[in-house]
């Protein structure tokens, strides 16, 4: 059972699903070696974590975004200094 079922109070709750979804599930929970109750626990919290996922691959494309944005300004400036010291050096030299 999961660690957030163990700390609360079960209480049952008959559901109604087509007997294919029932096989579905029995060869789901015997797969991994779990009961049925616990495969509709962790598909529920999955079906809830849904945005927390996708909120989770926004922020890490956003993440890579600027790290990729933050290279490419420190390059750019990079080059701007370098120019900046061309220059400099011609000016003592006149």
């Amino acid at each position: 059972m999961g660690a957030t079922a163990l700390n609360e109070t079960m209480r049952r709750k008959p559901i109604l699903m087509p007997p294919k979804m029932i096989a579905k599930i029995d060869r789901i929970a015997r797969d991994r070696k779990i009961s049925f109750a616990e495969v509709v626990r962790e598909a529920v919290n999955a079906f809830s974590g849904d945005a927390a996922a996708e909120d989770d691959a926004l922020l890490e494309a956003l993440a890579e975004t600027m790290i990729r944005t933050t290279q490419h300004v420190v390059e750019r400036m990079d080059a701007v200094e370098q120019r900046l010291d061309e220059t400099h050096a011609l000016l003592e030299e006149s």
